[in-house]
C-alpha cells in the first residue's frame, strides 16, 4: 500500500506543482502590512511563495506579468488585494456553502485518483495542514464568486466591437491567440525547472517497540448492496476529513463507532509490535504518532489512529526492482497521458470562453453557426477571414478588457481603504 501511495504521491505532486521548501522553516511574524485593520504578517508573504500554496489559489488578481514568477514586494500587493477582496466580499454577503468546499476538494481528489489519506501526505509534503487546505479553497471560490460579479458580469462585449478589433490587427490575432494560451501554464521560480520524478528506491518501515491505538469500526449491513456500502465508505470519508482537520479521534470514536470500545474513545491501548499480528504489523508498520489510516475490510472499514508511540525504530527499506520498474511503466504512462490532457484542456477551455463570450457578447445572443452581420466594418475578404477567428478574436478581446476592469476596480477598492505597508 506504501508503495502505491508513494507513486500516487509523485504524480498528484506532479499535477499540481512540486514541493516548496517551506518545512521545517520558522518566520518572523513582524507586520508586513495593514488592510483596514487586518494585518498581514511576513510569514504570510513568505507562505505564498510557495509554488504549491499559489497553485491552490490561482487568482486572475492581475498584479503579476502572465507566466512571470512574482517579486516579494508583487506576492504583498496580491495579499493585499485579496484582503481587500475578502473584505468586500463579506460587506456583500458572498458566501460559499460548507458542502460545495467538500465536494470540490472530492472532486479534486477523485480526478487525481488519490486517496484520502495520499492527499494528506501531499499536503503534509508541502507543509499544508487539511484545514488550511480547505481554508484556501473555500477562500478561492468565495473570492471567485466576487470577481464573477464585479468584474466579468459587468465587462461586455459587441459584435462590433470584435469586428473592429479584427480589423486592425489582422495577422496578430494567431500569435496573440498563442501567448494567450502560453500564459495559461504555471509559472515557477526563476532558476527552476519542473523535474521528472524519481521512483524511490526506499520506503520508511516503523518496528519494534510500542504504539497506543486508537480505532473506529463502521461496519456494513447484513447482506449490503454496493451502495450502502458506498454510504458506509462516505461516512469513513467525513470522519477522515474530520481527524485531519483537528477533530478529537476519541470523541469521534464515541460518535461514529460500532463496536464496544467506543465509550472509552475507542482506545485500544498499548500494545508491544512483537506481540501483534502479522496483519496489524503491517498496519502499523507505515504508521507515525497522529497518523489516521482507513482499512477497508468484507465486513467494514476501519480507521486506526496512532495516539501514541515509544521505542520504535525507522528504518529505510529497500523497494524491490521489480516493483520499481512497474512503477516507472506507470509513471511514464501517466506522465504522457497528463501532457496530452492538459494540452486538450487547454485548448477546449479557450474555445468554451470563447464561445460563451460570442454567444452574450453585447446581448446579441449569436452562435458561432449564425450568419455573421454584416457592419460595414470588414470588406467580403475580410468576414470571410474573421469567421474563421472569430473565436480566437472574442477570448482575446475578452481578456484584454476583463484585465483593465480588474485593474479599475481593484484601484477603486485602494482609494476606499485604509493600507498601511510596512515590508
Amino acid at each position: 500500500m506504501i508503495r502505491k501511495a508513494a507513486l500516487k504521491l509523485l504524480l498528484i505532486l506532479i499535477c499540481i506543482g512540486s514541493p516548496a521548501a517551506v518545512l521545517g522553516e520558522t518566520y518572523s511574524d513582524k507586520i508586513a502590512a495593514v488592510v483596514n485593520g487586518e494585518v498581514i504578517l511576513y510569514s504570510d508573504v513568505e507562505r505564498h511563495k510557495s509554488p504549491f500554496v499559489r497553485g491552490l489559489s490561482d487568482l486572475p488578481l492581475g498584479i503579476v506579468p502572465p507566466g512571470k514568477w512574482p517579486t516579494e514586494k508583487e506576492i504583498l500587493d496580491e495579499l493585499i488585494v485579496i484582503h481587500l477582496m475578502e473584505q468586500e466580499a463579506a460587506k456583500q454577503g458572498i458566501q460559499v456553502p460548507e458542502q460545495a468546499v467538500d465536494k470540490s476538494i472530492e472532486e479534486m481528489r477523485q480526478r487525481r485518483g488519490m486517496t484520502q489519506d495520499q492527499l494528506s501526505m501531499v499536503l503534509r509534503v508541502n507543509g499544508v495542514n487539511y484545514a488550511d487546505f480547505r481554508k484556501i479553497r473555500k477562500q478561492y471560490f468565495v473570492l471567485m464568486s466576487l470577481y464573477q460579479k464585479e468584474v466579468l458580469r459587468k465587462t461586455t462585449l459587441s459584435e462590433e466591437d470584435a469586428q473592429n478589433y479584427f480589423k486592425d490587427n489582422k495577422g496578430k490575432i494567431d500569435q496573440q491567440f498563442k501567448e494567450l494560451t502560453e500564459q495559461m501554464k504555471p509559472a515557477r521560480p526563476p532558476g527552476t525547472e519542473e523535474k521528472v520524478p524519481e521512483i524511490p528506491t526506499h520506503e520508511e518501515i516503523y518496528t519494534g517497540g510500542q504504539v497506543r491505538l486508537r480505532q473506529i469500526t463502521l461496519t456494513y449491513p447484513s447482506g449490503a448492496k454496493a451502495s450502502q456500502k458506498d454510504r458506509v465508505r462516505e461516512t469513513a470519508r467525513q470522519i477522515l476529513r474530520e481527524a485531519l482537520t483537528g477533530a478529537d479521534f476519541a470523541e469521534l470514536a464515541k460518535k461514529y463507532s460500532k463496536d464496544p470500545l467506543a465509550k472509552s474513545g475507542g482506545d485500544i491501548g498499548w500494545m508491544k509490535y512483537k506481540d501483534m499480528a502479522v496483519p496489524m504489523q503491517k498496519i502499523v508498520s507505515h504508521m507515525k504518532q497522529g497518523d489516521v489510516r482507513p482499512i477497508d475490510t468484507n465486513r467494514g472499514v476501519m480507521l486506526f489512529f496512532v495516539a501514541d508511540e515509544k521505542g520504535r525504530k525507522v528504518n529505510r527499506v529497500r523497494i524491490p526492482e521489480r516493483i520499481r520498474r512497474q512503477q516507472q511503466k506507470q509513471l511514464d504512462e501517466m506522465l504522457k497521458k497528463r501532457e496530452e490532457l492538459q494540452a486538450r484542456q487547454r485548448e477546449e477551455a479557450l474555445e468554451r470562453a470563447a464561445e460563451a463570450d460570442q454567444e452574450h457578447a453585447g446581448g446579441s445572443g449569436k452562435s458561432k453557426h449564425e450568419k455573421i452581420k454584416d457592419l460595414g466594418i470588414l470588406t467580403p475578404e475580410e468576414t470571410k477571414e474573421y469567421e474563421k477567428a472569430r473565436n480566437k478574436v472574442f477570448f482575446i478581446l475578452k481578456t484584454q478588457k476583463t484585465r483593465e476592469r480588474m485593474k479599475n476596480w481593484i484601484e477603486n477598492l485602494k482609494k476606499n481603504s485604509i493600507i498601511d505597508v510596512r515590508l
